[in-house]
């Protein structure tokens, strides 16, 4: 059997858990990669026991394939988790509460009171820069308050709240509880950045106690020794250190290189995010463009950028009802129209927006459709005018950025639609890079467990480039009046519940 230290990702995504296996180095181990389904219900909730489920059994394939090749021993296991993810547990660890995630739905009119007493209060932008998220429904501060308004009965029977990894990690190890990293702490929009802690001003403001949130450290923080029955079950991690999770979008940063602030990443898979991590020498004094966000990745590296709720799901969402037979041959007249030729305005908002205005009342709007509006015109109108969002996001990314930074692409959404990667790289005017690899959180996880191991350094060499697309100047200046009338719209529907149009 081989000696060559490999390392084990868990990368639990809104869509599905993958397990993989990964040298050192961050390349992947053929045919290691298991994967199951997951669900959200309609409420933005996830089950925590079918999320253990399926994390299991992914782990016991991948396992019996480690086994089966004998291709090397697993030195560390990491992690990422889809952000943001939380639960309430009773004294012995098990689940009171569903996963709450950020497709809340329905904490919107609860976030909006909290805004409303910290803005009397003077404190709301101040709480923001702490924070460094917004109140919104898409946090767990706005979740707490419509728990103790709905479910008072249930929040009384929390004894501690975790993170759906923490929550999983405690009952591998044998606990009732686990702690979170700052990494994931920073995605509930409870963090105090500056000193990594619970923000107290903000948890007073809420109805639970601060004995009631876990510890936090570090990412790199380990956890060794499996409970008897999982040391049994999965013998090669019985005394591997476990890290602690981070949130995807860091390790899809990581993953695709873009270690800093010279390289932009920018991620399409069922929601969409662009971000560059910045150095902060141990102190975190950024300052929060106007509906953005920045979190922790570790002790010195902060992740900035934005999120969309739906990226990829437009796309499904579009073919899904606009094809009823060949949805290569709709994507494919799709790029037959001309840039912005189609004459529709549209608001990709099936499920509220985050990033850039935070309206939680959005909905999907289409404007401009006339008796000569093709299927293929309202897909490549979709497709747009989420590049559109994404522009309004790295415009204020770009005091940030180095100057020439360029854009790394990634995610599932932009591999089934190259497309996509055209229209990215003509409305911001920059070139879009498609990276050689298929797994980029999962590629993020390991080499964070690499670093945390002190295997490979924290810079790393970039990836292959599979593709470039190039901008068209032409193209950029119909997308820039289209971003500019996609706007107009915006705030003809949502600029009173937008925050930071």
């Amino acid at each position: 059997m081989s000696t060559q230290p490999l390392l084990l990702a868990i990368d639990v995504g809104t869509s599905s858990v993958r397990c993989s296996l990964w040298t050192v180095d961050g390349s992947p181990v053929p045919s290691s990669q298991a994967q199951q389904r997951l669900a959200f219900n309609g409420d933005g909730q996830a089950d925590a026991d079918a999320v253990r489920q399926a994390t299991e059994r992914t782990l016991d394939v991948c396992l019996a394939r480690l086994r089966s090749e004998r291709n090397g021993r697993i030195v560390g296991v990491g992690w990422a988790s889809f952000a943001m993810s939380w639960l309430g547990v009773d004294s012995r660890g098990k689940p009171v509460t569903p996963v709450f995630t950020y497709a809340d739905p329905l904490s919107g009119d609860y976030a909006r009171s909290l805004r409303n007493e910290l803005d009397a209060a003077g404190t709301l932008l101040s709480t923001y820069q702490r924070t460094g998220t917004p109140i919104h429904t898409a946090y767990a501060p706005a979740q707490l308050l419509r728990l103790a308004a709905e479910d008072a009965d249930r929040l009384a029977r929390v004894v501690t709240w975790q993170t759906l990894s923490a929550h999983l990690l405690a009952g591998w190890m044998g606990t009732s509880f686990a702690p979170v990293s700052s990494s994931e702490a920073g995605w509930t929009g409870l963090l105090n950045r500056a000193a990594d802690t619970w923000d107290d001003k903000l948890v007073e403001l809420l109805p639970i106690t601060a004995d009631s949130l876990p510890p936090i450290h570090d990412y790199a923080q380990r956890m060794n020794g499996l409970s008897a029955i999982y040391a049994k079950r999965w013998p090669e991690l019985a005394d591997v250190p476990f890290f602690l999770a981070v949130g995807d979008g860091a390790a899809a940063n990581i993953g695709t290189s873009c270690t800093n602030a010279e390289r932009l990443a920018l991620t399409i898979g069922t929601s969409g995010a662009t971000r560059v991590i910045v150095r902060t020498d141990g102190k975190d004094t950024i300052a929060v463009p106007p509906g953005l966000w920045v979190y922790p990745v570790d002790g010195h590296r902060r992740l900035l950028g934005g999120s969309l709720t739906d990226g990829g799901s437009l796309y499904t969402w579009l073919r899904r009802t606009l094809a009823k037979e060949n949805n290569d041959q709709l994507l494919a007249d799709a790029a037959r129209v001309a840039p912005d030729a189609h004459g529709l305005t549209l608001l990709p908002f099936l499920r509220s927006e985050r990033s850039p205005g935070w309206a939680t009342a959005a909905d999907l709007t289409i404007s401009g459709i006339s008796a000569e509006t093709t299927p293929a015109d309202i897909l490549r109108a979709g497709l747009e005018a989420v590049a559109y969002r994404f522009r309004l996001i790295a415009d204020r990314l770009a005091p940030s950025l180095a100057d020439g930074a360029q854009i790394y692409a990634s995610g599932g959404a932009l591999q089934s639609a190259p497309l996509w990667r055209q229209i990215l790289a003509d409305v911001l005017q920059r070139p879009v890079h498609a990276t050689e690899i298929d797994e980029a959180t999962s590629r993020g996880v390991a080499i964070l467990a690499a670093q945390a191991l002190g295997l490979v350094p924290e810079d790393l060499p970039l990836l292959p480039i599979a593709e470039t697309a190039y901008p068209s100047t032409e193209a950029g200046e119909r997308y820039t009046a289209a971003v500019e009338r996609q706007q107009v719209l915006y705030g003809k529907i949502l600029g009173e519940s937008a925050q930071y149009v």
